[in-house]
């Protein structure tokens, strides 16, 4: 049977992004980061790679009985640019491995395996780049996404004490990618996560996973 393809594109972040990047970054996060610290990071691209995740074409995905009230709003829309992102994912590039700096989903978006979606992006954009693994860190009282990073292979690495704002500790964990039978588990991965992102529509149901040098992500 054929499987419907996704509906939701992942792109490099562009300087034309970054207004909505910030909204989320500030619907998401205690600590929120500047337009600014998005603009650098998009200027030293040797150093890092950001994305964004863009939801779906107006009209995509919707009963036909909906209709009418899409031209409406196209109607109500005409002469403005809504902006298509809902998510961003952040890579920052060391010596040995790849780390997830920053990942985020807008609040009417989460719990539709778009995190998963972004975290999963960040793991086959670190084989491309030909990286043996990746590293983030996340909160020890955050079980939620400790299940998602096992689930993609992150093991336990160590400590970071106080390395919240808030000062709680952050775990360190690593995923060692460079393995055959990893590469193989990834594809199997992406096949399963498939069919439910086909699921468009956002939800007022959100699922948080807290990660990143952000302090904190939410999936």
């Amino acid at each position: 049977m054929t499987q419907e393809p996704s509906p939701y594109t992942i792109r490099p972040m562009e300087l034309g992004d970054i207004p909505t990047v910030v909204a989320i970054d500030r619907l998401s996060f205690p600590t929120p980061w500047s337009a600014s610290s998005y603009t650098y990071e998009i200027k030293h691209r040797n150093m890092s790679f950001y994305y964004v995740l863009l939801k779906p074409e107006a009209g995509e995905g919707f009963h036909a009985e909906q209709g009418w009230r899409r031209w409406l709003h196209s109607m109500a829309s005409l002469g403005k640019q809504e902006s298509r992102v809902i998510g961003y994912l952040g890579l920052r590039l060391r010596s040995s491995d790849t780390h997830i700096s920053t990942i985020a989903v807008h609040p009417d978006w989460r719990g539709k395996g778009l995190g998963e979606l972004l975290l999963l992006t960040a793991l086959e954009q670190s084989l491309k780049m030909k990286f043996s693994a990746v590293t983030l860190e996340v909160r020890p009282s955050n079980h939620v996404a400790q299940r998602l990073y096992r689930k993609y292979g992150f093991r336990f690495t160590g400590v970071h004490e106080g390395y919240y704002r808030d000062g709680e500790d952050a775990w360190l964990m690593i995923a060692e990618i460079a393995q055959v039978v990893y590469h193989t588990r990834l594809a199997e991965l992406r096949r399963n996560l498939e069919p439910r992102l086909c699921n468009r529509q956002p939800t007022e149901r959100a699922t948080n996973v807290h990660v990143g040098q952000n302090s904190e992500g939410k999936l």
